[in-house]
This record gives C-alpha cells, sequence and structure tokens, in this order.
C-alpha cells in the first residue's frame, strides 16, 4: 500500500456551510403559523360573529357619543353592528395586505445581502435590525398606556409599531441561526426559547391587530359623525306634526301653527334631518346643529296618534 501524501490528513479550514436557501426562512416559518393559528380561531363562527360586533359597537358608539347621545338609548340589534363593522374591518385588514408586500420585497432584498456578506456584515445587520425591534416594541408598549389620541405615534402607527416589532424580533432570531450569526450556546438558547417566542409572537400579533381594528372602528365612527354634521344642510328633511306644541328648538327649526279646522294636527315643525330612526324612536337634529352652539338632539316616539313625521328631500 502506497503511503497517503504528506499533509493529506490535515483538516480543512473552517467554513461556513453555504447557504443554498432549500430551508424556509424563520421569518416565513413565523409568519405562516401566526396566520395558520389565527385562521383557526377565526374560523369559528361564533369567535369571527364578537370580534365584528365589537368593532361594530365601537363604531356607532363613537358616531352616537358626538352627538350627546348614550348608545344603550339607540336600541340596535346585533345585525346592525355586524353590517357597520364592515368598514373599520376592511381599512386594517388592506393596510396589513400592503404592509405584507413590502415586508416581502425587504425579505428577498435583505436575504440577497446576507447571502454574499461576511460574517462581520452580518453580525451588524442583525444587530440593528434587533435595536430597530426594541424601539418598536418600546413604542407600542408605552403607547398601550395611553389615550389613543396621546400616543406616542398615534391611533395607527403605536398598533403596527407593537405588531411589526415583534414580527421583526422573531425574523431576527431566526435569521441569526440561519446565517451562522448566533453559534455554540448563543444558538442553543434561540433553539430552546422557540416555542415561547412563537407564543408570545402570536399573542402580541393579535392583540396589535385587535388594537388597530378597535382604532380604526372610533376613528371611523367619529369621521362619520362630523359628514353628518357637515351635511345637515343638504340632507333630506323631516317634517314634524303634532296635536300638541311640542317646544321643539333649535338652530333653523321653525314652527307653523296650522289653523284648518278639519286638520289632523295642529303644529308643522320645519328645519329637522334625521339621524337615526330606531326602537320605534325618531332622533332628530336641527338643521343648524353644530357640536358646540349647544343645540340638543330631539327624540320622539313614533308609536303614537299625536305626532307624525314625514320625509321629504
Amino acid at each position: 500500500m502506497s503511503e497517503e501524501p504528506t499533509g493529506a490528513r490535515a483538516e480543512a479550514p473552517d467554513r461556513e456551510p453555504p447557504d443554498t436557501g432549500a430551508a424556509p426562512d424563520g421569518g416565513q416559518r413565523a409568519i405562516g403559523q401566526l396566520v395558520e393559528i389565527a385562521g383557526r380561531v377565526l374560523a369559528s363562527t361564533g369567535v369571527l360573529t364578537a370580534i365584528l360586533y365589537y368593532f361594530g359597537y365601537v363604531r356607532e358608539r363613537a358616531l352616537f357619543s358626538y352627538f350627546g347621545i348614550d348608545l344603550g338609548t339607540v336600541g340596535f340589534t346585533t345585525t346592525d353592528y355586524l353590517v357597520v363593522s364592515a368598514g373599520p374591518v376592511f381599512s386594517p385588514l388592506a393596510s396589513v395586505m400592503v404592509f405584507g408586500v413590502g415586508a416581502l420585497v425587504a425579505h428577498h432584498l435583505l436575504v440577497h445581502l446576507l447571502r454574499g456578506a461576511s460574517h462581520r456584515m452580518r453580525v451588524l445587520v442583525c444587530l440593528l435590525l434587533t435595536a430597530l425591534a426594541f424601539t418598536l416594541l418600546t413604542i407600542g408598549a408605552v403607547s398601550l398606556h395611553r389615550h389613543a389620541d396621546d400616543a406616542v405615534s398615534g391611533p395607527y402607527l403605536s398598533p403596527a409599531a407593537l405588531g411589526g416589532g415583534t414580527l421583526l424580533l422573531e425574523y431576527v432570531a431566526e435569521a441569526a441561526t440561519r446565517y451562522g450569526v448566533a453559534r455554540g450556546g448563543w444558538s442553543e438558547i434561540l433553539a430552546s426559547t422557540r416555542p415561547v417566542r412563537r407564543l408570545m409572537l402570536i399573542a402580541l400579533a393579535l392583540i396589535a391587530a385587535f388594537w388597530a381594528t378597535a382604532n380604526a372602528a372610533q376613528e371611523h365612527g367619529i369621521d362619520a359623525a362630523r359628514a353628518i354634521e357637515l351635511s345637515l344642510p343638504t340632507s333630506p328633511q323631516a317634517v314634524v306634526y303634532s296635536r300638541q306644541r311640542l317646544h321643539i328648538t333649535g338652530s333653523g327649526v321653525a314652527v307653523l301653527r296650522l289653523d284648518a279646522k278639519d286638520a289632523a294636527f295642529s303644529y308643522r315643525y320645519n328645519g329637522l334631518r334625521t339621524l337615526a330612526h330606531e326602537g320605534g324612536r325618531w332622533f332628530l337634529l336641527p338643521v343648524g346643529w353644530t357640536r358646540h352652539n349647544g343645540a340638543t338632539v330631539i327624540l320622539l316616539p313614533d308609536s303614537t296618534k299625536d305626532i307624525r313625521v314625514d320625509l321629504a328631500p
């Protein structure tokens, strides 16, 4: 047998195994698990109905509070809340889809950068992303204890900061393991805490989504109330007829006494607009109503022969 050449058994230099890209990215796996579990939870009709009911309730409460009306006196049904919840839910959902497209583009750019980068560059990128993730989490955590209008980054950016920081932190942990940034003990720690991290990731992401949608529902209700206030002069009229004088007052309201002997009603009130008709009652606004002029909302029963409300363009 021939002897092996000198130095043939020398150890090969320690090289990092090439990244073929065959294994799925950690960030993608985390997001995939989040979508899967959230889908299973929302697949329950009862859970989905309860969530939509709540968002519809928040929206209507903000709208009627703008006019000084307690929502409990209106008498909306469950179907009413479910119908009006479509708008508040659609806006955050569309925003998440747009954010997802942007995150996917950023992911591909980052993978391209890390595959050809040195170890030092990979460490630097992971450190920068970790700092950004903790900054976003801090903004979201601080804003949790403040009113939506006083939040550090506003009613929409604060939930986005909480959810985005959570996802980014998990993404960095998986990227550090995959690209060899976390080695030895750090790699073992990240592997052992992966189930706990995923559980916290799902919980915080759902909290952020619920928070953002609730804020959107409240803003949607306030915007709808302001639109009603601005459009009162051009809104359909509500003409009130009554047998007795009702003493309805307000900016733009006019009362006319009907002197005809055969008239079924003695008074007619013009200058009113319909806010809502629920629970057998009319909620009417003077045409000149504003939030700050002291005008009140007029409530009239719809089940009496002494009062009639007609609608006109």
